[in-house]
C-alpha cells in the first residue's frame, strides 16, 4: 500500500503541476495583457487570487499565460525531437560501420555544443520569437537524440534476439520497429523528460535578459524580469514566477528519475 502511494506520489503530483502550468490558461481569471493603472500593487483579493503588478495586471493570468508560452514551446520541440529523432536514430543505428563512424564524427561535433550556442546563433541570425525559439531547441536536442538512439540500436542489434529474428527471415524495418524500439523508447522517454526541464531553465533565462520571445508575448522569465525592480516593495511578484518554473522544473526531472530507475537493459 506504502508503494503504491509512494509511485503515485512521485508520478501523479509531478504530472499534475505539469498539467496545471500546461492547461491552467483555460482557466484564467482575468486578461493578462489588461492593463490597469489605478489597480496597481493590489493585494489577492476575489478578482485578483494573486494580485495584481505595478501595472495592474492580474499575475495570476499572466503566470497562467506565460506556462502556455514555456510549455508550448517545450511541447512541441519535444513531440518533433521524440519523433525525429527516434526514427532517425534507429535508421542510423543498422548502417554499415564505414557509414557509422563518419556519421558518429558528425554527431560529436554537433553536440559538442551546449543548447545555448545554438539559440545565440539561430537569435543572433532570425531575431528572437516563438518561431526561433522553437527552431533553436529543437535542432539542439534532436542531435542528442538522435545520438543516444543510434548508439541504443547498436547495443540492441547485437543482442540474441535481434539474431533470432534475423535467422526467421525478419525484414530491417520489422526488426527496428517492432523489435528494437520497443527497447529504446524508455531511453527517448526519459531524455525528453530531463530535457524538458533544461528547456524551460534556457528559455526563461534567455527572457531574463531580454533575448527570450519579445516584448508582446508573456513567459516566466519576462515576469521574473520584470519583477526585480520592485523586490523589496512587492517580493511575491518574483517569487511567484520563480517558484512556478522550480515546480515545473523539479516535476520534470522527477519523472524523468522515475522512467530511469524502471528502466532496464530491455530484452537479452
Amino acid at each position: 500500500m506504502m508503494r503504491r502511494v509512494n509511485v503515485l506520489l512521485k508520478t501523479g503530483l509531478p504530472l499534475l503541476v505539469i498539467m496545471i502550468c500546461a492547461l491552467g490558461y483555460l482557466f484564467m481569471p482575468n486578461d493578462p495583457f489588461h492593463v490597469d493603472l489605478s489597480s496597481r500593487f493590489l493585494a489577492p483579493s476575489a478578482a485578483y487570487p494573486l494580485g495584481t503588478d505595478h501595472l495592474g495586471r492580474c499575475l495570476l493570468s499572466r503566470l497562467l499565460e506565460g506556462g502556455r508560452t514555456t510549455l508550448g514551446i517545450v511541447v512541441a520541440a519535444s513531440v518533433i525531437v521524440a519523433v525525429l529523432g527516434t526514427g532517425l536514430g534507429l535508421l542510423a543505428g543498422q548502417i554499415g560501420p564505414d557509414k557509422a563512424l563518419f556519421l558518429e564524427s558528425v554527431l560529436n561535433a554537433v553536440t559538442a555544443l551546449p543548447p545555448v550556442a545554438y539559440l545565440i546563433i539561430f537569435i543572433g541570425a532570425w531575431g528572437n520569437g516563438f518561431l526561433t525559439m522553437i527552431f533553436a531547441v529543437t535542432i539542439s536536442l534532436l542531435l542528442r537524440l538522435i545520438k543516444l538512439v543510434k548508439t541504443r540500436t547498436e547495443i540492441e542489434w547485437g543482442k540474441a534476439y535481434v539474431m533470432c529474428a534475423i535467422a526467421a527471415g525478419a525484414s530491417k524495418a520489422h526488426l527496428l520497429a517492432i523489435q528494437i524500439a520497443p527497447n529504446v523508447i524508455k531511453d527517448v522517454i526519459r531524455f525528453i523528460c530531463l530535457s524538458c526541464a533544461d528547456t524551460i531553465m534556457v528559455i526563461t533565462g534567455f527572457s531574463f535578459i531580454g533575448l527570450g520571445l519579445g516584448d508582446n508575448v508573456i513567459d516566466w522569465g519576462m515576469m521574473v524580469s520584470e519583477a526585480r525592480s520592485f523586490i523589496i516593495l512587492r517580493p511575491d511578484l518574483i517569487l511567484y514566477p520563480i517558484g512556478t518554473i522550480f515546480a515545473c522544473t523539479l516535476s520534470f526531472n522527477v519523472l524523468g528519475r522515475q522512467i530511469e530507475e524502471k528502466g532496464g537493459d530491455g530484452r537479452a
